[in-house]
This record gives C-alpha cells, sequence and structure tokens, in this order.
C-alpha cells in the first residue's frame, strides 16, 4: 500500500473548506426558506359588510369570479359573546382586530370613532420592525381606519396611508398604482361599497350587486398583481381577502350586535391553509351560535400574514390572539378565565389531533408550565399579588397563541 502524503499547509485548508462547508450547510438547514423571506410579500383586501351567506349567494351565481378563485372558508368577528374579547360587530372594532389579531380588550377600539387610536402592536409596526429594508401602505375607503392607526403613520410604520374618502375607484386606482410602481411588502385595501350598499338598501339585488362591482374592482388589483408577479417572478406573494363584520337579520340594514348573522364573516386566501380554517373543530369550547365558534376567527389574519413574511415571534413578548392559517397549527380556541374569589385563571385550549407534542405556557413572559398537547386546559393558582393584567401564551408546535386576562375590565 503506498500512502500519499500532503503538505500541512494543505491538510490545513482543506479541513478549513470542509469545516466552512459545514457551518454553512448547518446554517441553511436551521434556517430553511428564512434567507429567502425578504421576498415574500402579502396583500390583504378587505371588503366591508359582506355577509357570509349572501357572498356564497353570489359565487354560486357565478357573478363573483374573483373572489371564486380563493380558497374561502367561514369565519367570525366580535370575540366571544360574553367574555373579555367580545366587541361590537362595527367597523372599527373589526378593522382593528384584523389588523392586530387582537379583540378590542387589547387594542381598545371598542366603536367606529375615528378619534379613538389602537393600543396594541399592528401588523404595520410588526413587519416594519422586523427589517429596515420592510415598507407597508394602507389604502382605504373608510377613512377612520387610517385615523384609529394614525399613530403608526406618524412613527414611519405606516409609509403611504391614503383616505379614499368612500370612493372604491380611488382605492382601486391607488393600489393598482402601487402594484405597478411601488415596493411594498404589505399593502393594506379596504373596499367599501357592499356595506354602504346595505346600510341603503338591506338584503337583495341591490347588496348583491355592490358584491359584483367590488368583484370586479378587486379583478383590476388582481390582474396588477399578476403582471407585476410576471415581471418579478422573485416575489411569492399571499393575498388574502375578509370583511369586518355581517348584518343584522332579517333585513341586512344593519349591524354591530351578537346574532349569528352580523358575526358570521369569512376568510380567503390565494394559498392552501391549514386546519384552522379548513377543518372547524366540531365540539368548541364555547358552542353557541350554532357552533361558530369551532371556526378561524377574524384575528387570524394577522399572524398568517406574518407568517407568511417570516416575521419572529417571541412567545414571552408575544401578544395576538390570533392562531396562523398557514403552517403548523397551534392550540386552537384558547380561552382564559378569571376566579377572583380563589385567584385562580383556568386556560382551556382545542388541538386538531393530540400526539404527545411538547406545550409550554407563559404567564406575562415568564414559563409556568410544560405539558403536552394531550393536555387541554391548566389551572394557574400561582397568581401575583396584583394581578392587573395578566398576559397568557400557550406555545404547541413553536406556533404561539395569546389570551389577555384583566381583573378590572379595560376602558376602550
Amino acid at each position: 500500500m503506498r500512502l500519499i502524503m500532503y503538505p500541512i499547509a494543505k491538510l490545513c485548508g482543506i479541513g478549513l473548506l470542509l469545516g466552512l462547508l459545514a457551518t454553512l450547510l448547518l446554517k441553511n438547514m436551521l434556517l430553511g426558506d428564512a434567507v429567502d423571506f425578504h421576498r415574500h410579500k402579502a396583500m390583504l383586501v378587505g371588503i366591508d359588510g359582506v355577509q357570509y351567506e349572501q357572498l356564497k349567494q353570489v359565487i354560486e351565481a357565478g357573478k363573483a369570479p374573483n373572489i371564486a378563485l380563493f380558497h374561502l372558508g367561514k369565519s367570525y368577528t366580535g370575540g366571544i359573546k360574553g367574555t373579555v374579547t367580545q366587541q361590537p360587530t362595527l367597523s372599527g372594532p373589526g378593522w382593528a382586530t384584523i389588523l392586530t389579531g387582537a379583540w378590542a380588550n387589547r387594542h381598545r377600539v371598542g366603536s367606529n370613532d375615528s378619534g379613538l387610536r389602537n393600543k396594541t402592536d399592528s401588523l404595520f409596526k410588526l413587519i416594519s420592525l422586523s427589517s429596515p429594508t420592510r415598507h407597508t401602505a394602507s389604502i382605504v375607503s373608510w377613512n377612520p381606519i387610517n385615523d384609529n392607526f394614525v399613530d403608526d403613520i406618524n412613527a414611519g410604520f405606516i409609509e403611504l396611508g391614503v383616505k379614499c374618502g368612500g370612493d372604491d375607484q380611488c382605492t382601486t386606482d391607488r393600489t393598482v398604482q402601487e402594484l405597478r410602481t411601488g415596493n411594498f411588502d404589505f399593502i393594506f385595501v379596504h373596499l367599501d361599497q357592499p356595506d354602504g350598499a346595505g346600510h341603503e338598501n338591506g338584503f337583495g339585488p341591490r347588496y348583491q350587486e355592490a358584491i359584483t362591482r367590488t368583484d370586479q374592482q378587486l379583478g383590476q388589483i388582481l390582474a396588477a398583481l399578476t403582471k407585476r408577479k410576471h415581471d418579478n417572478p422573485e416575489e411569492d406573494w399571499l393575498v388574502m381577502l375578509t370583511t369586518d363584520h355581517g348584518r343584522r337579520p332579517p333585513d341586512g340594514y344593519d349591524h354591530g350586535e351578537q346574532s349569528y348573522s352580523e358575526k358570521t364573516t369569512f376568510i380567503a386566501l390565494d394559498k392552501p391553509a391549514n386546519e384552522e380554517l379548513t377543518r372547524p373543530i366540531e365540539d368548541p369550547i364555547d358552542p353557541g351560535l350554532e357552533g361558530l365558534y369551532g371556526f378561524a376567527s377574524v384575528a387570524d389574519i394577522a399572524p398568517t400574514i406574518l407568517v407568511h413574511l417570516g416575521v419572529n415571534t417571541d412567545p414571552q413578548r408575544y401578544a395576538i390572539d390570533g392562531v396562523p392559517l398557514l403552517g403548523h397549527v397551534g392550540v386552537r380556541q384558547l380561552t382564559a378565565s378569571l376566579n377572583s374569589a380563589n385567584r385562580t385563571v383556568r386556560l382551556r385550549w382545542r388541538v386538531t389531533e393530540g400526539s404527545k407534542q411538547p406545550l409550554r405556557i407563559y404567564r406575562s413572559g415568564q414559563l409556568i408550565a410544560k405539558l403536552t398537547d394531550s393536555s387541554n386546559e391548566y389551572i394557574d393558582s400561582e397568581l401575583p399579588p396584583t394581578i392587573g393584567q395578566l398576559n397568557y401564551t400557550v406555545v404547541l408546535n413553536e406556533v404561539p397563541v395569546s389570551r389577555l386576562v384583566s381583573e378590572v375590565p379595560v376602558k376602550r
């Protein structure tokens, strides 16, 4: 056998090269697609006041072909009736929840008052802080939305804030312009016509015609996006559609209360969703409203967009009530109830399929329990002397979801 001798320097060089290659391989394994997240972009189109069953009728009649292109599922708004998450089925609270992933006990927008200000981290803020190269826009027909988020505009978290004062074609045209020439990573678009038609005419042909006209404007926006994706094939866009509330039965003129029709909304994506949207819980913790709480909620939209954009989430600081509709599913239907007399907080949840995966529970950033997903509740009996507000976060499959518990009702 003949031995081949290499100079020491050469051997060191080969070792260094192998070490570098191993490091790069490990980094890629750990980061996965994270290196490409700067190419991920998202657009959320909100269509005001669309009642779910009415929308289905329009789609089935072939009069909303653009909405029909999406993966559409039923959802709810207004929080859970009788709990701290309950909020009016109005536009102000609805859009604030959609743009934060939180209910009104966090965001504090409890009405349509344009003077109210969002008090929790918004999508715009979280996206902007995730990278200095990220840019966001909010183009709305109903001006109070941008008023409620004016602090984000002033802080630069919303770089482009456009108010179109009820003119949906203005909103459409400006969105088309930004898709053609802008470089935004997240665009929120708000169209108002169906809600106005509902208030003026109630359910009927004119209301459904308004949905059809909005679908046509959506088609203009999607055509501009298609052109952009053709010109920029490296961009990976997520498009979501939703509404802020349903309409009051039986005539559909108004909204604001907690009826099934007013609380039933929809969420649609142009990518396949996970079980949170496609596989409703059949035995929800709260069985009211014909099992509506077994479906996804509008609070799930914000974390879905954050997942697509690769925005990192720290479970110790997490304050979002929704569950992402893409990727792994965490616990579902998390509830938190305070028993002031016994000084305990009871957490309850559901899981899609228990497989003894590790589950962690945090109270206001502090890890307080490690369980598995074979458990479906936890009682925290070691509360601090002064409760005030406690933020509970349950993490399963590295997906966090939170609930806020307050000893004193939160002023909104």
